[in-house]
């Protein structure tokens, strides 16, 4: 059985910078309110229980939990940070130590100095465990990615550097995506054959091949879309609806 599903957000829920399509939000809720948390009592076995998980710092991924009345744990920062909604606690991932943080600061300074000089990108504010910089010109994003990697490769070649459209991030060895599904699972007792994930970016590719059914937006970049399961016909959260009850449909075949 499908028992968790969770889901990007940029990209998936909504478009970076884009107003939300608010009566999709409200199915979307509906089924989060319909699913509850992984151990409530009295929950429907075939509706996976709905989760997220995002490279965008705490304050909005909160705010996202609370709008989809969420009732399990969420990641943010890629992984970096858990908050859970129902005890409003946040746990930084293990990894995250002093000396880490030395060395992000290390690329924060740069990314705020040099990174972005001569640009209308701007440095990604209320990151602890990640360092990144934002920019409404795909162009100029894509422009300035190459600049990113060759710092990083340089100074920090352990560091890892993902995209989108939008935002440039440098994430440390041993948090992103996937080790933060591997964080969750261990805490809800949920193996990663159990989950299905939804992303659409490089960002995404690691969580998605680490899961045992990965969907993609129509939205989705090429490689993504050529490496998952199933690719929705529907962009950003159609396409989320689309794969959520797809998870529905697998676990009532399964319980029949």
């Amino acid at each position: 059985m499908i028992r968790l599903f969770v889901s990007d957000i940029d990209g998936c829920l909504a478009e970076p910078y884009q107003p939300y399509s608010l009566a999709h939000f409200q199915i979307l809720a509906g089924y989060a309110r319909a699913a509850g948390g992984v151990h409530e009592d009295g929950r429907s076995p075939v509706l996976p229980s709905l989760t997220l998980c995002s490279g965008r710092p705490y304050p909005y991924v909160e705010a996202m939990t609370q709008v989809l009345g969420i009732r399990v744990p969420v990641l943010f920062e890629s992984g970096g940070g858990l908050f859970d909604p129902v005890t409003a606690q946040v746990t930084w991932h293990p990894l995250v130590t002093a000396e880490l943080e030395e060395r992000l600061e290390d690329v924060r300074r740069w990314m705020r100095t040099e990174a972005i000089r001569g640009t209308r990108m701007s440095y990604d504010i209320g990151k602890r465990t990640q360092v990144g910089i934002i920019g409404p010109d795909p162009a100029e994003v894509a422009e300035r990615v190459p600049l990113v990697e060759a710092y990083v490769a340089e100074h920090h070649p352990d560091m890892r550097v993902f995209h989108t459209p939008v935002s440039i991030d440098v994430l440390p060895p041993g948090i992103d995506k996937r080790e933060g599904l591997r964080w969750l699972g261990e805490r809800l007792g949920i193996a990663p054959a159990d989950m299905a994930y939804m992303g659409d970016t490089n960002g995404d590719l690691e969580a998605l091949s680490s899961v045992g059914y990965s969907f993609a937006p129509a939205n989705a970049t090429p490689e993504v879309r050529a490496r998952v399961d199933v690719v929705t016909r529907g962009a950003v959260i159609e396409g989320v609806l689309s794969a959520y009850r797809w998870c529905i449909a697998e676990n009532e075949r399964k319980a029949a």
